[in-house]
């Protein structure tokens, strides 16, 4: 059942971002800060989301005077949150001219029920944006749900995220993970702090998460890219600190991921930083990234030898790379190494 929710819930955060980014530009209806609120409650199974979402509708439209949420659970449902007059839930309030009813169906026993009483029919933007809230509200209390049932929700999550992107991009496939275990071993291996370990291994999964933003044609292009392409490209990590930094949780990783092509000489991108004005994280991710990229197939090359990759990292220290780093990162590759040729 777990499993289930998990893959729904990741495509209802899909689906209803699409939908915001397609509708946001147009609308009447300030709804963006409800999205931060939206993200700050993926991690947080006792938020009161769903109850703003709620709040925002009975101040903003005036021709719905009444709203509940509604959870079954087993063969009957509970009230969670609502306003105005109460409403009785019953079936066939589906077929009442004067209600509006969004249900979000997961199986039998387990589903959310939205309902709005209508003083007026509510036009075509209207019911978009309500379908926009409806879709969030029910995305808020699957996620919640989750979280109290299984802590690794976040977790889940977070992985069912790169998985799309590696769908996306078909030349990417495991490389985050990859990126994210090696940088955790650097950092171990730099003896830096639990939490900046952590930091490393979260920021090496998602720190290519903005390239969900770039055209297929881009990534996927076998041969040289234009200065165009490739200036599309660069964007990648502001994309990704963009899409990270709206959860207050997330807002360190987003920034490592909005830094990780950035140059120890001050050479690199989106701001050109040097040194060790660079967070240390983010330099970590530099060498990991750049080592597993060289030795993995791209759609313009093919997978390059381990001894050059390697002697690449080696030339680059104290240019694109922090040496200190790149110290830590050759004694990591070391017992690698060491540890094969014992097995």
């Amino acid at each position: 059942m777990a499993i289930i929710l998990t893959i729904v819930s990741v495509y209802a955060v899909v689906i209803t971002a699409l939908f915001l980014k397609k509708s946001l530009s147009s609308s009447r209806y300030n709804i963006k800060s409800l999205i931060y609120d939206f993200n700050d409650s993926l991690s947080d199974s006792s938020n009161d989301f769903s109850s703003k979402v709620l709040s925002f509708i009975s101040k903003n439209f005036s021709k719905i005077d009444s709203g509940a949420i509604f959870l079954k659970n087993g063969n009957s449902f509970i009230e969670l949150n609502s306003f105005g007059n109460k409403i009785e839930n019953n079936d066939k309030i589906f077929f009442y001219k004067d209600y509006y009813v969004k249900e979000f169906f997961i199986d039998e026993s387990y589903a959310l029920r939205t309902v709005f009483h209508t003083i007026k029919n509510l036009s075509k933007e209207e019911k978009e944006k309500i379908e926009i809230l409806t879709g969030l509200i029910s995305s808020s209390e699957i996620i919640k749900n989750l979280i109290k049932k299984n802590g690794n929700f976040q977790i889940d999550l977070m992985l069912s995220m790169i998985k799309i992107l590696e769908y996306y991009d078909r030349y990417t496939q495991g490389h985050s993970m990859r990126v994210a275990e090696i940088s955790k071993k650097i950092a171990e291996k730099m003896k830096l702090s639990h939490k900046e370990i952590s930091d490393a291994y979260w920021t090496g999964l998602v720190h290519d998460i903005g390239k969900i933003a770039i055209p297929t044609g881009i990534l996927n292009k076998e041969g040289k890219l234009t200065n165009e392409e490739f200036a599309i490209i660069k964007k990648h990590p502001v994309y990704g600190y963009e899409f990270l930094s709206t959860s207050e949780t997330l807002k360190d990783i987003a920034t490592y991921v909005f830094h990780h092509h950035e140059r120890w000489d001050g050479n690199g991108y989106p701001t050109g930083l040097k040194g060790e004005m660079i967070p240390i994280i983010s330099r970590i991710i530099a060498v990991a990234d750049s080592w597993d990229a060289m030795i993995s197939k791209r759609a313009y090359r093919n997978a390059l030898p381990k001894d050059y990759a390697l002697q690449e990292i080696i030339n680059n220290s104290g240019k694109q790379f922090d040496p200190r780093v790149v110290k830590a990162f050759l004694e990591v590759i070391e017992e690698e190494e060491d540890n094969i040729s014992i097995a």
